[in-house]
């Protein structure tokens, strides 16, 4: 059976980690293997029965980057190289290029990238390496969309648009023991409505302009506990910010959760604030769990969240009507329970990963020439 590589130059699970997760443990014809960050998310892949390496990724070391890569490749003769966003796929492309290995790179765009937004070296950069991978992957329409309009290199032959899946019945099927655990390890009222964020606490996600606007609204959220499940560069920032706004006893924050699934049955109100994302995972994640999402329009948001149906999109960077239409959603039960099971109809329907883990084997297929 040929080897196909994940390289995942993150140590965390976030987004694109865990769409590669479920991709690896529904593989049928290729055996992966997967090249991590660090120990804590090559653990995960471990765990669930994948083969795993670490490599400490920094901008600073890429050559030495690619050599170690290169060593791991060669000795476990991979065929396939899937480079999970950008900084993957440039390290795999010199392993291509300057250490000589006879492989196919798949670069895997996740979300739409900032920095084609201007003409600086990273946009250089990827002029240059863009054209030069073999095959490439958007995670939707509108990142395909994105991605066209903003670099006009974008090779159009050598694209596919596949939208990220779940496996609707790891969502269904949570263990609710677990769940009520985190009730009593966060101490997660539930006679309160439950608002959820799920995903790296960092810039482009919103979270700190969703703060300092819920603040001028708080008096309407004392029904209400919002979670904030994650962590990341901002989170001192975020819990600086929640203590300078008094805001203590409306939010709860877990940190770093392994297994995030467990706070879908305690969440009642989804929401995503975001600046730039592809399609998120945790998006598709709660409308299976047959939630109501709030989010930010961008992205390929738009092409699972059908505004008043399956959810509820707001303008970019329009943080008070964001509030206003959570304030709107939470005080009905009625019209939460209505999206939620819309949402969970549309995502079953439309998001399984047998179908996603065919269209992935189809192009390896292809790319070895089968």
């Amino acid at each position: 059976m040929n080897k196909v590589l994940h390289v995942l130059p993150m140590n965390k699970m976030s987004g694109a980690e865990r769409m590669a997760l479920l991709l690896c443990k529904n593989l049928k014809n290729y055996e992966p293997i997967v090249v991590c960050g660090g120990e804590e998310l090559s653990k995960v892949f471990k765990e669930n029965g994948i083969k795993s390496y670490s490599i400490s990724f920094s901008s600073k070391k890429i050559l030495p980057n690619a050599y170690e890569l290169s060593k791991i490749i060669k000795s476990e003769k991979v065929k396939i190289v899937h480079a999970h966003d950008n900084t993957a796929s440039l390290i795999s492309y010199l392993v291509k290029k300057i250490f000589k290995a006879d492989v196919k790179i798949v670069s895997h765009i996740h979300s739409c990238y900032p920095f084609l937004n201007n003409n600086g070296i990273n946009k250089k950069i990827d002029s240059i390496l863009r054209p030069r991978y073999d095959y490439n992957i958007a995670c939707g329409k509108l990142v395909y969309d994105f991605y066209t309009e903003k670099a006009k290199y974008f090779p159009k032959e050598k694209i596919k648009v596949l939208s990220n899946a779940i496996d609707i019945y790891d969502i269904i099927n949570v263990n609710l023991d677990e769940s009520e655990k985190a009730i009593k390890e966060f101490n997660i009222p539930k006679e309160k409505i439950i608002l959820g964020f799920v995903g790296r606490i960092c810039e482009i996600k919103g979270i700190v302009p969703f703060i300092k606007a819920i603040s001028n609204y708080k008096n309407e959220f004392n029904d209400c506990k919002i979670l904030l499940i994650g962590n990341g560069n901002q989170e001192v920032k975020v819990k600086g910010l929640i203590e300078e706004l008094e805001l203590e006893n409306l939010f709860i924050l877990t940190g770093f959760q392994e297994n995030v699934y467990k706070f879908y049955p305690i969440i009642d109100l989804f929401f995503l604030p975001s600046h730039y994302e592809g399609l998120p995972m945790v998006i598709l994640e709660a409308m299976a769990s047959k939630k109501p999402v709030v989010s930010m329009n961008v992205g390929s948001i738009n092409e699972v969240i059908k505004e008043n149906k399956t959810g509820y999109l707001i303008e970019k960077g329009k943080y008070d009507d964001f509030i206003k239409k959570l304030i709107e959603i939470k005080s009905s039960n009625k019209e939460r329970k209505k999206i939620g099971q819309n949402a969970f109809n549309y995502i079953n329907e439309n998001y399984n990963i047998k179908n996603y883990t065919k269209s992935i084997e189809d192009l390896y297929s292809n790319q070895m020439g089968g």
